[in-house]
């Protein structure tokens, strides 16, 4: 690669951008503008309204009041408190009319002069700020009336108060103002920043790849002596760098607004947040965590840009991975998730959860170089993408009459395929994911039998009408080929391996994801349930006909329609994360893909989908049987379910051995070959 000619489309590119002065303006200064322009807004329309409702008369109704002569002399301690007749009193607080009613029950009076307890009741509307306010300024009174009464008998009996408050609680924060405020600043900073930072890599990336095929320059720059790996370089350089500035601009923006608007919050907010407390070597390393993220950003853009036809086609492809961001960004705004070593594994989320320990002055070393060492693969891994992108024709090239596309026919005079196209696989994906979720409640009222067998329709019959109306040959579609005779038994080898493999995996997710109560009650009774059937029904439903269906659909249609496009690595890894979503589970998600993941080297490197459902049966059966017969099993802890116990180190090296033992076998048996020529057929 020549740094020169990189350095020349790098300068080419980003001259381009910053020419585009209405981008330029929606995608870096406009968010610039928005911060102080709604905050002052916000802070401005808070405090008039909150003017309004202390000026605000509050209605209340007393139901009862004869039974309380006193009454009067606590209600006018209540300033703006307005007592109104009692006509329809619960419509006119459902519909706002009042704000909150009182109901002293017949002979209250006499019974607290008689030393006994009553009961007062309160009724107000929820969903209205101002009936709230009305019940909190009303309890406060009543409270305060309340201490006087205790306070009085207790004088009459000539006791101390203190009988009832034998100590008293002094709370003193000892949290740093660089913590507190770094608590609520951090929580939506590293959100904002994510956020930000794919807005600033977005647009240019669109720009600078279909925006540059729509204008038809990228012809020119094509026939230039650099090479489609530096123009790709130059490209990235540019888009990369505008995500990075578009990052530490709103950074900036967002540190001075918020200074301000502490500023603007009044004494209590000077209290408890005396200055804005954020240091710069919080401030840095928050930048430096973003500098790989933009990068990350700036190459997942880029490569899936490259593949749109159109300026309009690249927002659309990008706006789904855009709204992918948002919920792992989202996770330093969910009390109580604090950044672990697997999480800082986890891409955004790390720097989502960094960012706001960074914040609160937690400078956790190990984590940052886990997560930069993480991001900056992925970030590698991307960019070798866009670069494989711009080196295939067919896609810098696409045609117009590319757009009529349906998943269920191959329009004539397109060259036959064996398989569907990758983007019909993913889209079945897709479909199989909706209806799964949407029909999976639907389905639990008819039992685990009645689920089982829907749930499993669902997945056969969408792929099988997909390869039935697009005329495919279903056999080669999905590699329905006798292997040989050893890949069978080397499929057992590394199943059980890998079933012993998911075990320990489960076992790191419930520790870094505790299974809820609910999901553990949830299995308890889907497995009380089925272990209600007989041993065999109980196989054939939860093991014989998930291994089948699931298959034909995972690394039969999808894996077999991915292969000639992204090669057999990218082909078993995207296989498997459909796989882990089929599955609808977050807190199995980690196993489940790297079940998948095994499954699929299976199924190539045997050139059939067959010992790939027999793994699967395998799988499911081993997990069925060590529920059914717990006398036989459960004396090994780590076999619990619900276990967060390790597999002793014995067992899990020979879970390890198995595994690579069994699929080198399998590798050596020939089924690669068999897998190659199965393609060529």
């Amino acid at each position: 690669m020549r740094a020169r000619l990189v350095r020349t489309i790098f300068h080419k590119e980003l001259r381009d951008v910053l020419r585009d002065r209405r981008t330029l303006f929606i995608m870096v200064f406009l968010p610039i503008i928005l911060y102080p322009l709604l905050l002052v807004g916000i802070i401005q329309i808070t405090v008039l309204q909150l003017a309004r409702m202390e000026k605000k008369e509050i209605r209340v109704v007393v139901l009862g009041r004869d039974h309380v002569p006193h009454l009067g002399a606590v209600l006018d301690t209540l300033k703006g408190v307005a007592v109104v007749d009692t006509a329809n009193w619960q419509l006119r607080i459902r519909e706002g009319d009042l704000e909150a009613a009182l109901d002293f029950p017949v002979g209250f009076e006499e019974t607290i002069q008689a030393g006994r307890g009553s009961q007062v009741s309160m009724y107000f509307n929820g969903s209205r700020e101002l009936s709230e306010l009305a019940r909190n300024r009303v309890e406060r009174v009543l409270e305060s009336w309340k201490d006087g009464i205790v306070a009085a008998r207790l004088s009459d009996l000539t006791a101390d108060t203190s009988l009832l408050r034998p100590f008293t609680i002094q709370s003193e924060n000892l949290a740093t103002a660089e913590q507190r405020q770094g608590d609520w600043l951090g929580r939506i900073l590293g959100y904002m920043l994510i956020l930000m930072t794919m807005m600033g890599a977005f647009y240019p990336a669109v720009d600078l790849t279909a925006g540059e095929k729509e204008r038809g320059t990228l012809e020119t720059l094509l026939v230039s002596p650099a090479s489609r790996g530096e123009i790709v370089y130059g490209k990235f350089l540019a888009v990369a760098l505008i995500a990075i500035l578009t990052a530490v601009l709103n950074l900036v923006s967002m540190g001075v607004t918020a200074a301000f608007g502490l500023s603007q919050l009044g004494s209590a907010a000077a209290e408890a947040m005396p200055r804005f407390a954020i240091s710069p070597v919080s401030l840095t390393l928050s930048l430096l965590l973003i500098l790989p993220m933009a990068v990350l950003f700036a190459a997942v853009c880029m490569a899936i840009a490259t593949g749109a036809r159109n300026y309009k086609e690249g927002q659309s492809l990008l706006t789904p991975v855009y709204t992918l961001v948002i919920l792992p960004a989202m996770v330093s705004l969910i009390p109580g998730m604090e950044i672990t070593p697997v999480l800082a594994a986890v891409p955004i989320v790390n720097v989502s959860l960094l960012i706001k320990e960074f914040m609160m002055g937690n400078y956790l070393w190990l984590e940052m170089l886990i997560a930069l060492g993480t991001t900056s693969i992925l970030a590698a891994v991307a960019l070798w993408w866009a670069t494989d992108q711009f080196r295939q024709e067919s896609v810098l090239f696409r045609h117009a009459e590319d757009v009529k596309w349906s998943p269920f026919r191959r329009r004539a005079g397109l060259p036959r395929t064996p398989q569907p196209t990758p983007a019909t696989a993913l889209l079945i994906v897709a479909v199989e994911v909706l209806a799964l979720f949407y029909l999976g409640g639907l389905t639990q009222k008819w039992g685990v039998t009645g689920s089982i067998l829907v749930n499993q329709a669902i997945v056969l019959l969408i792929p099988l009408a997909v390869l039935q109306r697009g005329g495919y040959n279903i056999r080669r579609a999905l590699a329905m080929n006798l292997p040989r005779p050893a890949a069978w038994l080397a499929t057992v080898v590394a199943m059980f391996g890998a079933w012993l493999f998911t075990i320990q995996l489960s076992a790191l997710m419930n520790v870094v994801l505790p299974f809820p109560s609910e999901l553990i009650e949830r299995f308890e009774k889907f497995f009380t349930e089925l272990n209600q059937l007989a041993p065999v029904a109980g196989l054939l439903l939860l093991a014989g006909l998930p291994g089948i269906c699931e298959e034909i659909l995972a690394r039969g249609l999808v894996l077999r329609s991915l292969l000639p496009r992204f090669g057999t690595a990218g082909a078993i890894v995207i296989s498997a994360l459909a796989f882990g979503a089929l599955h609808l589970d977050l807190y199995r998600l980690l196993p489940t893909v790297v079940l998948g993941g095994v499954l699929g080297i299976i199924a190539v490197w045997s050139g059939s989908i067959f010992p790939a459902m027999l793994a699967h049966a395998m799988n499911n059966g081993l997990a069925y049987l060590v529920q059914r017969y717990p006398d036989v099993f459960m004396n090994l802890p780590w076999l619990a379910p619900d276990s967060q116990n390790y597999l002793p180190w014995h067992i899990f090296l020979i879970a390890v051995l198995l595994l690579a033992g069994g699929l080198y076998w399998l590798k050596k048996t020939g089924g690669a070959g068999a897998a190659s020529g199965s393609e060529k057929s």
